[in-house]
């Protein structure tokens, strides 16, 4: 399982925004992969840019179903 995480883990990033580290073991030496701070980053920023449009859709139908509720009375 690690020798398939480590195969696909770079495939699914690129290689600038990894940095590997080489940690000594009792079984040998292992390989620790350290995403980089902006890597980090720039997924929070897009977790909270989908989380805001998540609210807004949110908010929205809220809105329409209050208009709706007045119309219909």
């Amino acid at each position: 399982m690690k020798k398939l995480i480590a195969v696909l883990l770079p495939l699914l990033m690129s290689s600038s925004a990894l940095s590997e580290e080489v940690i000594g073991a009792a079984d040998g030496p292992t390989s620790v992969f350290v995403a980089e701070q902006s890597l980090l980053s720039k997924g929070l920023l897009v977790t909270a840019g989908g989380l805001c449009g998540v609210f807004l859709v949110l908010i929205l139908f809220f809105i329409t179903i209050k208009l709706m509720q007045k119309v219909l009375k």
